[in-house]
């Protein structure tokens, strides 16, 4: 055991632990505070390679004979804490826990804008967690140029996270404040937009050529997208669906049109 650790039992009143706590319930204290909290190696290697800003480690004796070393040459400054494995499952957000936690630094906000030509998705009200981290990384995994997000669920919940594998620390994101003006700006760039409605009268998604890239909306999971928005667009698509069928997965309507993007782009 490095000599600068500190081995914290049950109930110690330590600041770090409580800190995690904190920012793994609430997003109020998140951005508060610029501090998100991550759970498994995995997770937490994919961040420091990428270059998130740890502020602190915290480990069970188990994950530090497993993962210390890596640890300690990977992020050698990064201030360590030992915790007991009923500590851990105290704080643990998952069944299955690693025993191996983190207090990071929230990435810096991206200087991203719709340009011309760019293949780009807009995610409007999104609420479910699961479902955003999703998006993230299949738009990662499919060379989306950006993602843009109005009023979504935080992109710091530990679900988040979890489902966005790591990709949230590498793609390109921004938080908007103004749909309409996203809409406003694309057209000054001749960027075309295309609403993704659930609509037999719509066009078929892999009718659209979005050879000269495109900004993707995908709306709320039970509500879609608000008739003005989708009114306000250039282009309303839908996927064509089998008879008695009634909507998709918002993450997978959002995939198919990121993997139709991707694809025609490329042909």
């Amino acid at each position: 055991m490095p000599q600068n650790d500190q081995f914290l039992q049950p109930g110690t009143a330590n600041q770090t632990v409580r800190t995690f706590k904190q920012l793994n319930r609430s997003r109020t204290f998140r951005e508060k505070h610029g501090l998100f909290a991550m759970e498994g190696s995995r997770l937490i290697f994919d961040a420091l390679s990428s270059g998130v800003t740890l502020r602190a480690v915290m480990l069970t004796a188990h994950a530090e004979a497993a993962l210390g070393q890596q640890l300690r040459e990977t992020a050698p400054r990064v201030r360590t804490l030992l915790l007991s494995d009923r500590l851990a499952d105290e704080i643990a957000d998952t069944e299955s826990a690693q025993g191996i936690f983190a207090v990071a630094e929230m990435c810096p906000e991206r200087a991203l804008r719709p340009e011309k030509g760019m293949r780009a998705v807009l995610l409007h009200s999104m609420q479910d967690p699961a479902n955003l981290g999703a998006v993230l990384r299949t738009a990662e995994a499919l060379g989306t140029d950006g993602v843009f997000l109005y009023q979504c669920v935080d992109l710091y919940n530990p679900k988040t996270l979890r489902s966005s594998m790591g990709a949230l620390f590498r793609l390109p994101v921004r938080r908007i404040a103004d749909a309409e003006q996203f809409l406003r700006d694309c057209e000054t760039v001749s960027l075309p937009t295309c609403a993704a409605v659930v609509d037999r009268d719509a066009q078929a998604l892999q009718q659209f050529d979005f050879s000269g890239g495109a900004a993707v909306l995908i709306g709320n999971e039970g509500n879609g997208l608000p008739r003005g928005i989708s009114d306000a667009c250039t282009h309303r698509l839908t996927i064509p669906m089998a008879a008695g069928s009634n909507s998709l997965n918002a993450a997978m309507a959002a995939g198919l049109f990121l993997w139709e993007m991707q694809r025609n782009t490329r042909e």
